[in-house]
């Protein structure tokens, strides 16, 4: 974030917020005296003031608009929404009939007083609406006129082909020769036209990653050039395929585009709200993202990261908890939530964004202890979605902590599953073992822990060795890749503990980013004789972003493997616990014994085999070592507690969801 442009939005806000305080509550002043004028709304816009205090004040004082199109183009370009242009406009009445001509003719001048208003309305917006066609028009002719000429044409038809090397050197030469052999100034209409020719040319080579820069460039040129809409387009796609978030983009929300049609401007809005969210500055991406009408496709996905907006994401406190969320955050979270899965159930292919939204319903129910609603929405999520192994591990949790054993067990049986074999929850046996020992049932706990010790312990020492082995984040890096890519060497990473940064999706993303970068980079390399200096400045770019790219997801694997050993100590420590546990309870029996009580209050429930844990090679389900997909999520167990009744069920571990 740069810092000038830090410090004038700072003073701006400083000039705001005290005068519009004043125009919204009339401090000092008779309600009659304090009507807004059109200038005292540009005032409120620019303290961004919300539309509804705005409408409120006009509606309180009887203010009266008479609106040109000059004027409402006006308050676009200042920020209002068409919901307050619309009130201002219905405000622009002529007085009233007189009432003592009679109520009949009083209903009669009210009514036709509403249908002038709604003509002139309806002219207004007609008027608007074919001055933003014309204007759009203009901006196309522009551009087909800037290559009208015989070289930039030429340069333009090689980037449509794909022959980026061609077009770049044509533009390259065109800048170059500039008039009379003087170059083209870098801020001259030449030279703008020429630069979106080589990103036009690179972004349709699939270079994009080296075409990101010269189109950033492009779109900040300001929102009047020519090519300004295509550029955004590019970029916006880009996006999608690779990280890139510069400090720059942040420049982008200096530009006024509300000259341009509904669609463009949700998609520049959301294109600028998820970047200001990208660098971590929440309250400046939030007014973009609110601006993102109901009806754009983008709409969804503004709503779901306006609902983790509401969450706070500080790290845990010296004693491991972390901030618990307001009624009003969770209020506001769960309705931007909804409103995100509601929008993206309309759209084709908005179910991936559906089963995210459900997912964080599901986190913020269990979060405020709501385990009965947090159920509900983790059922919510498809069976075919990404995120069911999350959900299917997360709903374990609920269960357990709800005290529901018989679904807590059935869960992690089916996350023992071939469905999710590439997920590494080490707990799991930890859990069994606990829900096991609260039923006062030794052997299975036993045979539980046991699992634990031979299946998640035994990768302690690789874990350890392979974290001393590395120092800096692009150590950590090229390591985990080269034991992904080699499992069997010596000294390597086994699978279960490679699974967690695999599915980690920053680290998908960055790890995407490096290999296309890779792949240009040999693309570049082999026309650098051709391409120049042109080409060696963009293999410096490529080169440094690589560094950047590398170190980000060198970062991501060392957190999430120390993660990893973190828990496994965690939960080695909780084993010892479970040992005293289960001493306690054979204590319990042989007390019981001797005194000739009663070992057990209630009978085992009828198995057609031995009972142990869920998901090991002796658990009697009832079909043994299968798994049916279509009922994943309906394994229950019918254990019965052998607790005596006078007894409190043994504790086990302090059950802390990661």
């Amino acid at each position: 974030m740069k810092k000038a442009s830090m410090l004038e939005r700072l003073q701006r806000h400083a000039r705001g917020p005290m005068a519009a305080m004043a125009l919204l509550f009339g401090v000092g002043h008779s309600a009659q005296a304090w009507a807004l004028t059109l200038d005292q709304v540009y005032v409120l816009l620019e303290a961004e003031a919300t539309d509804d205090q705005i409408i409120k004040k006009i509606q309180k004082d009887g203010s009266k608009f008479a609106l040109t199109p000059k004027e409402i183009m006006e308050l676009k370009k200042r920020g209002g929404t068409d919901k307050l242009i619309r009130l201002m406009l219905s405000t622009s009445s002529t007085k009233p009939q007189p009432v003592d001509k009679g109520a009949d003719k009083k209903e009669k001048a009210d009514k036709e007083l509403s249908d002038a208003e709604k003509a002139a309305e309806e002219a207004r917006l007609k008027e608007e609406s074919l001055r933003l066609a014309e204007e759009q028009r203009k901006r196309e002719e522009a551009q087909r006129r800037a290559f009208a000429g015989k070289v930039l044409a030429q340069g333009q038809a090689y980037a449509n082909d794909g022959e980026f090397v061609k077009a770049i050197k044509i533009f390259n030469k065109f800048v170059e020769e500039g008039v009379g052999g003087i170059p083209y100034a870098p801020d001259s209409n030449e030279a703008y036209i020429a630069r979106y020719g080589m990103a036009n040319a690179l972004a349709r080579a699939g270079l994009i990653q080296s075409a990101a820069d010269t189109l950033l460039d492009v779109v900040k040129s300001g929102s009047d050039k020519m090519f300004f809409v295509p550029a955004v387009s590019q970029l916006r796609d880009l996006r999608r395929q690779i990280i890139y978030r510069p400090p720059e983009m942040e420049e982008l929300t200096k530009l006024a585009v509300a000259t341009f049609d509904q669609s463009f401007q949700d998609a520049y809005f959301y294109m600028v709200g998820e970047s200001l969210n990208d660098f971590g500055v929440k309250d400046e991406a939030r007014p973009f993202l609110e601006r993102v009408s109901a009806g754009s496709p983008d709409y969804p996905k503004a709503q779901y990261l306006l609902g983790l907006m509401e969450i706070p994401d500080t790290p845990p406190d010296n004693e491991g908890k972390v901030e618990s969320l307001s009624g009003a955050q969770v209020k506001a979270a769960s309705e931007a939530f909804q409103r995100a899965v509601l929008a993206a159930e309309k759209l084709p292919e908005g179910r991936p964004l559906v089963d995210l939204g459900y997912l964080a319903l599901a986190r913020l129910a269990y979060d405020i202890q709501q385990f009965d609603a947090a159920i509900f929405y983790y059922k919510k999520i498809s069976k075919n979605s990404p995120k069911l192994a999350s959900a299917f591990y997360e709903s374990g949790w609920t269960y357990f902590l709800k005290g529901d054993v018989s679904r807590a067990l059935g869960t992690f049986h089916a996350l023992h599953s071939p469905y999710f074999a590439h997920h590494f929850y080490p707990e799991l046996w930890i859990l069994e073992a606990t829900a096991y020992v609260n039923l006062c049932r030794i052997e299975p706990a036993e045979a539980a822990m046991k699992m634990f010790e031979d299946r998640v312990l035994v990768l302690a020492p690789a874990l350890r060795d392979f974290l001393k082995r590395s120092r800096k984040p692009e150590e950590f890096y090229k390591s985990f890749i080269a034991a992904v890519n080699n499992p069997k060497a010596a000294g390597g990473l086994p699978r279960q503990l490679q699974s967690p940064v695999l599915q980690n999706v920053e680290f998908y993303n960055l790890y995407n980013t490096i290999k296309q970068i890779d792949k240009e980079d040999k693309i570049i390399r082999a026309n650098l004789g051709q391409l120049g200096t042109f080409g060696e400045d963009l293999l410096r770019k490529l080169d440094q972003r690589k560094t950047e790219r590398v170190s980000e997801a060198g970062v991501v694997v060392q957190q999430t493997l120390r993660t990893a050993q973190k828990e496994i100590e965690n939960y080695q420590t909780k084993l010892q616990q479970l040992i005293l546990d289960i001493d306690e309870l054979r204590t319990q029996e042989l007390e019981a014994e001797q005194t000739g009580g009663e070992k057990v209050a209630g009978k085992d429930v009828a198995s057609e085999g031995p009972v142990a844990i869920a998901g090991s090679d002796s658990m009697s389900w009832p079909f043994e070592g299968e798994f049916w997909k279509d009922e994943i999520g309906a394994y229950r167990s019918f254990l019965k507690s052998k607790c005596k009744s006078t007894d409190t069920p043994a504790l086990g571990v302090d059950a802390e969801k990661k």
